[in-house]
């Protein structure tokens, strides 16, 4: 990774890049850049260039570590910017957003492409964060494009989307670019708890589970004619209509097959 900026010094030194405190592998370093290889099991963090001899450290930038190929980003009117970490098999997403619903999405996506066929599956092992009266929600998703209307189906976790205020399960789907959302729900359910999505051609189907072996499909198979090309991952919104909160949902047991 080569860093950018200023004041670095014409020579390395004992300057130091360093990544959550730690020193990195210099390779290059000039007076406006440094290039440093990121060690093997690098978790994200702050990263910052301290200048030898009195080690001051410039502004700290966030370097964040995602499994090749994934990538994350804010889809839609998400009010405050999301984001995204990994660690040891475990995604930490936190996202704002109004929903995953209607006709054009606002939350967090961590994907990668995905082309034909394909089942997506994660465990949620919990979500924090809700304001009172919101529905956080938190699942896996294919989508066609990753524009806030596209195509899309997802098997989410609700922490509250019922009278009983109790979580479910519901699948969300969107059959037609800029088309309303429909939906279905499970009974209550507490995390961690397993969701699937499974794209067979165009009929999508959505699955539940307590421990990830015996699933119970959420609602019917749906009908979604999506390019072969789209994109599949981990979906978060804070469902909330003020636009102006963050939720955290963890993932483990994320995979594309």
């Amino acid at each position: 990774m080569t860093i950018i900026g200023t004041g670095f010094g014409a020579t390395q030194g004992n300057s130091e890049v360093r990544l959550n405190g730690l020193p990195t592998q210099i390779e290059l370093w000039s007076d406006t850049s440094t290039t440093v290889t990121i060690p093997p099991g690098a978790t994200s963090g702050p990263i910052t260039v301290a200048v030898a001899p009195s080690m001051n450290c410039s502004n700290p930038a966030t370097f964040k570590v995602l499994p090749y190929p994934m990538l994350d980003l804010d889809i839609g009117a998400v009010g405050l910017a999301g984001n995204a970490t990994y660690a040891n098999g475990t995604y930490v997403i936190s996202a704002a957003g109004p929903s995953i619903y209607n006709t054009a999405d606002g939350m967090h996506f961590v994907y990668k492409p995905l082309s034909g066929n394909g089942t997506v599956i994660a465990r949620v092992v919990g979500v924090t964060g809700m304001r009172t009266g919101t529905s956080g929600r938190a699942g896996v998703m294919i989508r066609e494009s990753l524009n806030a209307n596209s195509r899309e189906g997802t098997s989410a976790y609700s922490t509250w989307d019922n009278p009983t205020g109790a979580p479910i399960g519901i699948y969300l789907y969107r059959t037609s670019t800029g088309g309303s959302t429909s939906f279905a729900n499970s009974g209550a359910i507490n995390a961690p708890y397993w969701v699937k999505l499974v794209r067979n051609g165009s009929i999508f189907s959505a699955f539940i589970s307590p421990n990830g072996t015996a699933w119970t499909q959420v609602g019917g198979n749906q009908t979604i004619s999506m390019a072969t090309n789209v994109y599949v991952g981990l979906a978060v919104s804070s469902n909330d209509n003020n636009n102006n909160s963050l939720i955290t949902a963890t993932f483990d047991s994320f995979s594309v097959q």
